[in-house]
């Protein structure tokens, strides 16, 4: 591990909340201090989490696969994982780069792996 991502690593704790119902979550991997973020609200959660994956392709059904732009990847294959298990079991909405239109669905355990199940989307109704 580099010095840089190293002290990173000890500036950005795990877990914190700064303000309630926003908790900011350790995403480390992808890059040095990568985050995500996990918002609660009235019974509902969605968790933000930025670039841990780079498709909707493979990295759900593959959570091993990693890109050259990953700069820890050990580090990204672990915060992958334990991503998407929490995002499955706890059935969070995720919101997330590089994810077809919204961008927004739910993780599903699918084998060894996880699918990504995207919100259904349609166009708002002007006539009600």
């Amino acid at each position: 591990m580099s010095p840089i991502f190293a002290s990173l690593r000890k500036a950005l704790p795990a877990r914190r909340q700064p303000v309630p119902g926003a908790e900011s979550a350790a995403a480390y991997g992808h890059t040095p201090g990568h985050s995500g973020s996990l918002f609660r609200s009235k019974g509902q959660s969605i968790r933000l989490w930025g670039d841990t994956v780079h498709s909707h392709a493979l990295p759900f059904a593959r959570p091993e696969v990693v890109i050259e732009f990953d700069v820890d990847k050990d580090e990204t294959i672990a915060s992958r994982r334990r991503l998407l298990a929490e995002a499955a079991a706890q059935k969070l909405w995720v919101g997330g780069a590089h994810l077809p239109f919204p961008g927004i669905g739910h993780v599903r355990a699918e084998g060894d792996g996880y699918a990504w199940v995207p919100i259904e989307f349609g166009p708002i109704r002007s006539d009600r």
